[in-house]
């Protein structure tokens, strides 16, 4: 069994994070589409995760990026709504410069995936003002180790507190199998195509539905040392996503479920980073 197979749970959750994108959200309720940081073991197919769904419909693909970078290439797109989510497969390469330029970066994309949006940039090397807030969402990937050090470097900006943790690992037999895979030529992935909308769509959930995240979401935020209220908001948009991927546009009992189900097995901090957060 390849890799892609043995990690189908975790790309099913990204799936509903790339439809986040897609769901019609009340900025007055503060609600943005899901970000997320997948933290996993260096030769974990973390790159190959987030590869296997590009290219599709308002997806960029960058390796390394800088602000100046982002406002000049993809700034307009963004603004078009053609460009909805970046995708960086290790976020120690853009994190990984002199410290003015990586604070002008998470600055930038802070703002980029809060409910404020970007408006208005005055630095030496950028400056704009927007008559509409730009808004859109991130994927990026890190180790654990190379979490604790971006961690330590922007803490006080509080960016990492504000991307859902996905972190996995494989079991001794999956690693067996993968060698297996590896060793006849046949551990590849394929190229995943999303239905996604052309633009945002209305998914009603019920309150009575959603309180079921309820327990959930104190799990997450406890072990972030926070109290799950972020955690409780992605888990509501991923619930709609979901909805949304399979053509409907209600939440019913089977995406409940399922986003607990993904959530209580992928969603949390490595062990060791767990408590570490203090909530920012």
């Amino acid at each position: 069994m390849s890799s892609q197979d043995k990690l189908k749970e975790v790309s099913e959750l990204i799936k509903y994070t790339l439809f986040s994108d897609y769901v019609e959200l009340k900025v007055t309720h503060k609600e943005v589409p899901v970000s997320a940081l997948i933290i996993a073991n260096a030769e974990s197919a973390k790159t190959s995760l987030v590869e296997q769904y590009y290219p599709n419909d308002g997806i960029v693909y960058a390796n390394d990026i800088t602000a100046w970078g982002i406002e000049h290439v993809w700034l307009e797109r963004m603004k078009e709504g053609t460009v909805r989510r970046l995708l960086i497969p290790d976020l120690i390469n853009p994190t990984n410069r002199k410290q003015e330029t990586v604070d002008s970066l998470v600055t930038f994309l802070n703002s980029y995936i809060s409910w404020e949006g970007i408006s208005a940039v005055a630095t030496y090397a950028m400056q704009f003002e927007l008559e509409t807030p730009v808004r859109g969402s991130i994927i990026a990937t890190v180790t654990p180790q190379d979490f604790q050090r971006v961690n330590r470097n922007i803490a006080a900006i509080g960016f990492l507190s504000r991307l859902m943790p996905i972190t996995y690992s494989y079991a001794n037999v999956a690693v067996d199998d993968i060698l297996t895979d590896i060793f006849n030529g046949i551990n590849q992935w394929d190229k995943v195509t999303l239905a996604l909308p052309n633009e945002p769509t209305t998914v009603t959930l019920d309150g009575k539905l959603a309180s079921q995240f309820r327990q959930v979401a104190k799990v997450i935020g406890k072990q972030a040392g926070a109290y799950g209220f972020r955690a409780g908001t992605y888990l509501m948009t991923l619930s709609r996503a979901k909805a949304l991927s399979e053509g409907r546009e209600a939440v019913i009992q089977d995406d409940i479920d399922r986003i607990i189900h993904l959530a209580e097995k992928y969603v949390k901090l490595p062990q060791e980073l767990q408590n570490n957060e203090g909530g920012k």
